[in-house]
């Protein structure tokens, strides 16, 4: 079933990788590694490649595939979540050009839109939206990215989707 990441771990590992200095984490504190080792946290690609890897070349960084894939039983459920990973990734590749955003921002819509409909709840389908978010913008690179597309949108006036949104 789709979970939606631990907000404490997740907030204890941003906290964990901020710190520094003097006074080494407690024994019993996890590192990030450690929380993405034992499960906890999605192992992610932190490369500065914009997108990451993707050696199948379905258009989802393989990161996320897995954990799609480990995640999600729906088959329906798992397409959404992939079509809106590909979704977040065309975002990245806008380098702050208005058209490309808004081409990108109706993929972003339709995608968010068949992840809802395809969710058991609109919390759950909200949460998965979120982590897919996170999981996609996860380095400074791809942070600098979605925010030049974010910035590019700006003032933009966007439509809901025709029925489900989903491409399949």
């Amino acid at each position: 079933m789709m979970g939606r990441l631990p907000g404490a771990l997740l907030g204890a590992a941003l906290l964990l990788a901020a710190c520094g200095g003097e006074n080494p984490p407690a024994p019993e504190a996890s590192t990030i590694e450690d929380l993405e080792r034992t499960g906890q946290l999605p192992a992610l690609d932190r490369s500065e490649d914009l997108l990451g890897p993707d050696l199948d070349g379905n258009g989802v960084r393989d990161d996320i595939d897995a954990w799609i894939a480990r995640e999600e039983e729906n088959p329906a459920r798992r397409a959404a979540l992939a079509q809106l990973a590909r979704a977040f990734r065309a975002a990245l590749l806008t380098g702050g050009d208005p058209a490309a955003a808004q081409d990108a921002a109706r993929r972003q819509t339709r995608a968010v839109a068949c992840v809802m409909a395809r969710s058991r709840s609109p919390a759950e389908g909200s949460h998965a939206v979120s982590d897919m978010r996170k999981m996609s913008a996860n380095t400074k690179q791809r942070v600098q990215a979605y925010l030049a597309y974010s910035a590019a949108l700006d003032g933009a006036v966007m439509s809901l989707p025709a029925g489900d949104g989903c491409d399949d």
